[in-house]
């Protein structure tokens, strides 16, 4: 590591933390939706898992402009 090498702030790193926490969440909800919706013999409850997840999808990139 060179000696110009800058530690990022508090702020960043909290930034950082809580929109990590939050693609996880969005990660976790996808998962459980798709699982439920592989289990579910129901069209309309298959409909809204697959709902659930385009907008986790939807949710997750509207995070990646956050980062940078």
């Amino acid at each position: 590591m060179s000696p110009t090498y800058r530690m990022p702030d508090s702020v960043t790193r909290r930034r950082e933390t809580a929109i990590a926490e939050v693609r996880n969440a969005l990660a976790a909800a996808r998962c459980a939706a798709r699982l439920g919706a592989l289990v579910t013999d129901e069209l309309v409850v298959w409909e809204l898992l697959c709902s659930v997840i385009e907008q986790t999808e939807r949710a997750e990139r509207g995070l990646t402009p956050l980062l940078f």
